[in-house]
């Protein structure tokens, strides 16, 4: 972080130009997610002190930049990117030429919110009336359709095209999992997140396999509803580490011919697991499966994603422990 010297923002903040963007961000946050939650976010940063309301009492003003650059920090945590663009948004009235310089220190530009798409499918109109309320207070929220049963939402998602599909474990006409392969079917880009009471539903296991990205429980709090949907939409999976193992397991006691079938991961991906687990470098996979180097990078980014492992390490070592490996070849069959 550059360093400024106090000479050269005395004057900002004898007018209070820096404390009032600060309150403002808080205050953006605080109309988002809550005040308490805003307040808890802010007060982690050193030296940043707040009322109960939202307002700045004292900050670092030997680096007021540098504040701001930790307070957007703390709030990436639960907006991702799109803070920076809500930190800009907030501190915008606030701007003059002599704050301009400053501000742009912190990457913060007229960048316009990307929009996600939102698709909500739930029989129980009261519940899914909260949810168009709820997100309805997120900027980069949109809510393009509602769908009170499997078929109209099927139907809905091929007129509005959404980005995501938050769409209810049961229906009366049918499962989330049936939903899930017939949209993705049409539609393989949209991510579909499931609304379940329990991890342990059999139907959500189905409707993971039928390529659904990530769940939410009922009984969730908001901010995970927030994070969980813009997570999936960056690419993120948006399921727990117990499941993605139950979804290890399950394709791992599965004949080595056909393990795609009853897994998250494409057949690619499978054959790609097979030879990790085979202990094979990129540059090998790439050569026995014909593809690039650079594709073999990406579904190994894939795999570790929907199977949240740290490392190709753990996916290897955990795929060599339950018998990915053909016993014929020694590593993967083509």
């Amino acid at each position: 972080m550059q360093v400024i010297n106090e000479s050269e923002f005395t004057p900002l903040d004898e007018k209070g130009s820096f404390r009032e963007i600060i309150t403002a961000i808080v205050k953006r946050f605080a109309r988002l997610a809550g005040m308490p939650i805003a307040l808890r976010m802010a007060r982690r940063v050193p030296r940043l002190t707040l009322d109960d309301e939202g307002n700045v009492l004292d900050y670092d003003t030997q680096n007021p930049f540098g504040t701001i650059t930790l307070l957007i920090d703390q709030y990436e945590g639960l907006y991702g990117d799109m803070a920076r663009v809500l930190v800009q948004q907030a501190a915008q009235p606030f701007k003059t030429d002599s704050d301009t310089r400053l501000l742009q220190e912190v990457g913060l530009s007229d960048n316009k919110i990307i929009l996600i798409r939102i698709l909500i499918v739930d029989d129980h109109v009261l519940f899914r009336e909260a949810l168009v309320n709820l997100l309805g207070t997120q900027p980069d929220f949109k809510i393009v359709g509602q769908a009170d049963s499997i078929n109209e939402a099927i139907a809905l998602a091929g007129k509005v095209l959404p980005d995501l599909v938050l769409m209810n474990i049961t229906m009366p006409d049918g499962t989330g999992a049936e939903a899930t392969q017939a949209i993705l079917t049409e539609q393989p880009e949209t991510k579909i997140v499931i609304l379940t009471h329990s991890e342990e539903d059999d139907y959500l296991f189905e409707a993971i396999r039928a390529g659904a990205i990530g769940y939410l429980s009922k009984r969730a709090h908001t901010l995970m509803l927030f994070k969980t949907l813009r997570g999936v939409v960056r690419g993120e999976a948006g399921i727990s580490g117990a499941t993605a193992l139950r979804i290890l397991d399950e394709f791992a006691r599965l004949s080595p011919s056909q393990p795609e079938a009853e897994s998250p991961l494409t057949s690619r991906e499978v054959e790609v697991l097979r030879e990790l687990a085979d202990g094979a470098s990129n540059q090998t996979i790439a050569e026995r499966l014909v593809i690039s180097e650079n594709t073999v990078k990406n579904h190994v980014r894939n795999i570790l994603v929907k199977l949240h492992f740290h490392s190709r390490h753990e996916a290897a070592d955990y795929a060599r422990r339950h018998g990915f490996i053909t016993p014929a070849t020694g590593h993967s069959e083509e």
